[in-house]
């Protein structure tokens, strides 16, 4: 009876250590599979471990294959293990594109996603900010351009954007969404500028609007 009860241990302690020998902050990123056209067929993935894909993380989409451009890099710490940033991108050839984003903790060998979900167009801009007086880990702040085409706006024109905060609540272990607002002011589009520049001119009204808890 020993005998068995010491084997039931040793599996035990086998099973739980190869896992976390598998884990132990490795991962992949593996992009997605593309057609003739260089349309991603499959999205891509991050996987734990050296080898093998049993534990990876997938852009959820019903729509949209996140397969290009896959990224990914460790940007705090959570109980002691990395939280990473990974964003794909989906592309159906024409003028535009849209990126998913995901901050990810590992726990029990698996990805877990925090923040909800988070989709930006190529006229878009995102930011993680260190605001220690508002979240331990750092904020996610996001600006994707608003098209007016009431107003006769063209796709890479001046527009308006929105702009939304995302913040660790250590409460429930997750990111929420804390602010959401539409920009007074137009920015360039990609007609005008190599890249979005919205969020530092935007920072003060965030962080006031923070400040203030108006989340809305």
């Amino acid at each position: 009876m020993r005998r068995r009860t010491r084997l039931k241990w040793l599996a035990f302690v086998l099973l739980v250590s190869g896992c976390a020998t598998t884990c132990l902050g490795q991962y992949r990123v593996l992009p997605g599979k593309t057609n003739a056209d260089g349309i991603p067929a499959t999205p891509a993935r991050i996987c734990l471990g050296a080898a093998g894909t049993e534990h990876c993380y997938t852009p959820p989409s019903e729509k949209y294959a996140f397969g290009l451009e896959p990224k990914a890099r460790i940007v705090a710490k959570l109980n002691g293990r990395n939280l990473i940033l990974f964003t794909a991108t989906f592309s159906g050839g024409g003028s535009g594109k849209l990126s998913n984003v995901a901050l990810l903790e590992e726990q029990s060998c698996d990805f877990v996603n925090l923040l909800p979900t988070v989709q930006l167009t190529d006229q878009s801009e995102y930011k993680l900010w260190n605001l220690p007086q508002f979240s331990k880990l750092p904020v996610l702040v996001t600006a994707d351009f608003v098209w007016d085409l009431k107003a006769g706006e063209i796709h890479f024109a001046f527009h308006r954007y929105t702009v939304d905060m995302y913040v660790f609540d250590s409460r429930i272990g997750r990111y929420l969404q804390r602010i959401r607002y539409v920009t007074t002011r137009k920015y360039p589009g990609l007609d005008d500028s190599d890249a979005i520049r919205v969020l530092d001119a935007e920072k003060p009204t965030i962080l006031a609007r923070l400040q203030q808890g108006k989340f809305n």
